[in-house]
């Protein structure tokens, strides 16, 4: 039996090569060729060990592009793709009869929260048939994945976009309530952030701030350049009276909180809500407690706090349409490639200990 090869995470900060077997394919899956695979901010806690320190060993990596190589005929009828095809892969593989599944929370169908869940990036390479993360030179398409055709047309390192965009999409419209004309502020210029400048274009936001620090100057350009109307260094003074100035005090109708290590971010996106407004946070603080937060704002304001985690299956569906389409500079935000033998270095330049301009960054095989 062939074999194959992915960079696996065996300890904190320890990557390692290992090889496995090719899985043999039925009628009901397939197997995915990757092409690249994004990283995700959420794949630092599990390689830096504070966070879900009980999974490895692991393969990292679920903003998975790939080439369908090999697929059964009930598989192919039901995600209707074909040997060749170009697909993205969603990171949920849900059980379909859990109560989160049959409420509508597929997405939310895995191993943090259903026993019988599985997740591409967070399933142990110790389950047969090992493949369960987009570090590798190939993924396994269980019968229960979610797939999605992508036009080859497309670049392979600005493919994996569609999850932090398709996060944006449904964070911005669908969990924040974006109407056309709304005020938006995103506290974080990180591929998310700029993820959620292009679901507040979508939504018809009539203002889109985007905040950052000093050292987020390339970031914040960028933003600027995806549709951002005003950017805003939060270094530069009170964070409550520069979006004050800008929208005449009426503050913000969506606030989405997307930094990372920043204990204080809640209480700053708090403070800069309007009266009535919807204040998402988005991605984990591994379990750090939020400073300089005050509750009575939210009474005082009758502002809703909404935690969100990934997206739906439509939101990745017009992420890949507007990838597709090509109406955006979305290349600007492929900063770095790696290869497979690179992952350790791809990861630590995700954490910030490499360079500091980085965006997105994708792992290449070969």
């Amino acid at each position: 039996m062939e074999r194959t090869n992915s960079a696996v995470l065996v300890a904190p900060r320890r990557i390692e090569l290992q090889s496995f077997p090719l899985p043999r394919i039925g009628s009901d899956d397939g197997l995915l060729r990757v092409l690249a695979t994004g990283i995700c901010g959420s794949d630092w806690a599990p390689y830096a060990g504070t966070w879900m320190t009980e999974l490895p060993p692991l393969v990292l990596g679920h903003e998975v592009v790939g080439e369908v190589v090999e697929i059964g005929g009930q598989a192919a009828r039901r995600w209707g793709v074909a040997v060749g095809d170009r697909v993205v892969l969603e990171e949920s593989i849900p059980c379909q009869h859990c109560r989160l599944c049959r409420t509508g929370r597929t997405h939310m169908c895995d191993p943090m929260h259903t026993p019988d869940g599985l997740r591409y990036g967070l399933t142990p390479s110790s389950l047969a048939p090992h493949l369960w993360g987009g570090f590798g030179e190939y993924v396994y398409l269980h019968p229960r994945s979610v797939l999605h055709r992508i036009s080859s047309s497309v670049p392979i390192d600005v493919a994996p976009l569609f999850i932090p965009i398709s996060n944006g999409i449904r964070w911005i419209e669908r969990d924040g309530g974006c109407r056309i004309g709304d005020t938006v502020v995103i506290l974080g210029p990180g591929q998310h952030g700029l993820g959620c400048v292009v679901g507040a274009g979508l939504a018809g936001a009539g203002t889109t701030i985007v905040v950052g620090t000093a050292r987020d100057h390339a970031r914040l350009k960028l933003a600027a350049d995806l549709g951002a109307d005003h950017v805003v260094c939060i270094d530069d003074g009170p964070l409550q009276e520069q979006i004050s100035l800008l929208t005449g005090g009426q503050m913000a109708d969506v606030v989405v909180d997307v930094t990372a290590g920043a204990p204080g971010a809640l209480g700053d996106a708090v403070s800069v809500a309007g009266v009535g407004a919807t204040v998402i946070v988005a991605g984990s603080r591994e379990m750090v407690p939020a400073t300089g937060f005050r509750p009575d704002e939210l009474f005082f304001k009758e502002v809703t706090v909404k935690g969100v985690y990934g997206h739906d299956y439509m939101s990745v569906e017009r992420a890949i349409a507007v990838i597709a389409s090509g109406s955006m500079p979305l290349g600007a935000m492929c900063t770095h490639t790696f290869g497979l033998d690179q992952v350790d270095a791809a990861l630590r330049t995700l954490g910030g200990e490499g360079d500091d301009e980085a965006v997105h960054i994708t792992v290449v095989p070969g």
